[in-house]
């Protein structure tokens, strides 16, 4: 897995991003639309620091990592089916419970069973995805 990219990374794309900007609006021939494409290149010249910090926070908080468990044959199926029902992929529905179980403070997330056929359901996921 890479690294996610860092706020210099960022800042270097929204800088790039700016000087395209800014010759596009240089050869733009009508004096309006040119001005108007220069104001905003100014605007988000002042805003990139702050944007390029924004969006590397996003990419930090968005970063993802895989895990392979094993279940049963009939909790897999069951949990394929609650997934196509709903409409999402099987590993949005397990990541959903993972979360819901780990938020319930009061009693332990899961039983060592549990924990066994997740663990089986994202092995085949992660098999089936690749």
């Amino acid at each position: 897995m890479s690294e996610p990219m860092t706020r210099e990374e960022v800042l270097a794309g929204i800088r790039q991003e700016i000087a395209e900007q800014r010759d596009a609006a240089q050869h733009e021939p009508d004096s309006a639309k040119r001005d108007r494409m220069l104001r905003h290149v100014r605007s988000r010249e002042g805003l990139a620091e702050e944007e390029a910090e924004a969006i590397a926070a996003d990419i930090a908080d968005n970063e993802q990592s895989s895990l392979s468990l094993r279940v049963s044959a009939s909790l897999s199926m069951a949990l394929k089916a609650r997934a196509a029902a709903e409409q999402i992929p099987t590993s949005a529905l397990v990541r959903r419970i993972l979360i819901q179980a780990l938020e319930q403070s009061a009693s332990p997330a899961l039983t060592p069973e549990q924990i066994e056929q997740i663990e089986q359901i994202a092995r085949r996921v992660y098999r089936e995805s690749a």
